[in-house]
């Protein structure tokens, strides 16, 4: 199977990949959405050192990303890989409120999370196995869509879990809901026959790529930094668990109804415009942020960030996807993901500083300047008469 298939049978695999994501994004969005409020809150730490943690998580699955994805393309079976990453880390989150002390589950959560990055990578690059180049925009946009809408649900649960029985009984849940996707993986995801892998292109031949992801990715230290704040953001607003999943489900729903029609605005206008108009939107949401004075005010800022976002990631995806040669997809997005989720995951960390020091306008101020800077590096670097893609090779 791969792009030249029948589209009917390529959109019945889109859709069982969307399938899949819609479970691991309940996974991802609750930890995005709780996590540090769970350290905050069980270990007594300060949200600084909570987020310290989701992002030492999140660089060290960064870090593995080529080598996920380097694997992925010599192994040719992106099924085997979903189904490894979530099966190796089930037990680290089901454990994670068992242990005791903030250092047990730090490395859980840590371990949890770098075995995931091989079945993220290899997701990606499925998608891209399995759609066309002038499709692709459209088609990261209705994965992310349908994760999103199934996240609706999860989190509300969530919410609701951790208002009745405690933050504890959210990884529970987790655990649940990856057995359901470890069953979708065995029993409906379908192996794709890809072409054999080449010798290995050395990671300065991709200097394109390397250029992209940055001047791309320099947001992410910012706005990595607000996405995993928001919800203690809105707990010190006054939101309890429950009233903190509605603010994240309402940036969730934003993703699914827009998340496929964005992705064809991508398609339609390339992929450079489209990463600048969906970061100018995030923008926006950041003097949302700043001028909220209670935990409501919250959604709407969610909602205009989850427009930007659902905008500017199918742009980044589908640029390095038609940048990569046929058979280097998931090597291309892991190194894409090195940069990128790497700076995201570092986010936190000036992000959190900046908190401490100068309070919750501080952190909304810097991220809006980070956005600009990437807004204005990757206007110049790609002027708009080449609004789709440059090729490297």
């Amino acid at each position: 199977m791969g792009t030249s298939g029948e589209p009917s049978s390529r959109n019945h695999t889109l859709w069982i990949l969307s399938l899949y994501q819609l479970f691991s994004n309940n996974r991802s969005s609750l930890f995005t959405v709780y996590f540090v409020l769970f350290v905050v809150v069980k270990d007594h730490i300060s949200v600084s050192e909570g987020l310290a943690v989701f992002s030492i998580a999140y660089v060290s699955s960064s870090l593995i990303s080529p080598v996920a994805g380097r694997v992925s393309d010599r192994l040719r079976r992106r099924r085997l890989l979903l189904l490894a990453a979530e099966a190796s880390s089930l037990p680290f989150f089901i454990l994670i409120p068992i242990v005791q002390g903030f250092l047990l589950v730090s490395v859980f959560f840590i371990l949890a999370e770098s075995l995931l990055s091989f079945g993220s990578t290899a997701l990606q690059a499925f998608v891209a196995d399995i759609t066309p180049a002038e499709e692709r925009g459209a088609s990261y946009g209705l994965v992310s869509a349908v994760g999103a809408a199934g996240s609706i649900i999860g989190t509300l649960l969530a919410g609701a879990i951790a208002q009745v029985f405690g933050l504890d009984y959210i990884f529970y849940m987790v655990g649940f809901i990856m057995a359901g996707t470890i069953l979708l993986i065995i029993f409906a995801i379908p192996e794709v026959n890809l072409p054999p892998s080449s010798s290995r292109r050395p990671f300065r031949e991709m200097k394109n790529v390397a250029v992209f992801s940055v001047a791309t990715s320099v947001r992410t230290l910012g706005t990595g930094a607000v996405t995993a704040f928001f919800a203690t953001y809105a707990y010190s607003l006054g939101a309890n668990p429950f009233e903190v999943s509605l603010v994240a489900i309402a940036g969730l729903a934003t993703t699914a109804v827009l998340g496929t029609k964005l992705g064809r605005v991508v398609d339609r206008v390339g992929e450079i415009h489209g990463y600048i108009y969906g970061t100018l939107i995030v923008v926006a949401s950041l003097f949302v942020y700043a001028i909220s004075g209670t935990w409501i005010d919250i959604i709407p800022a969610r909602i205009i960030y989850s427009t930007g976002f659902a905008l500017l990631s199918p742009a980044m995806l589908s640029w390095i996807t038609k940048v990569a040669p046929e058979n280097r997809k998931a090597e291309y997005l892991g190194f894409f993901s090195l940069i990128n989720s790497t700076l995201w995951s570092l986010g936190p960390l000036p992000g959190g500083a900046v908190e401490a020091t100068w309070g919750p306008l501080g952190l909304f101020v810097f991220a809006t300047v980070m956005s600009l800077i990437s807004v204005f590096s990757v206007y110049f670097l790609y002027p708009s008469s080449r609004s789709a893609v440059l090729n490297p090779n």
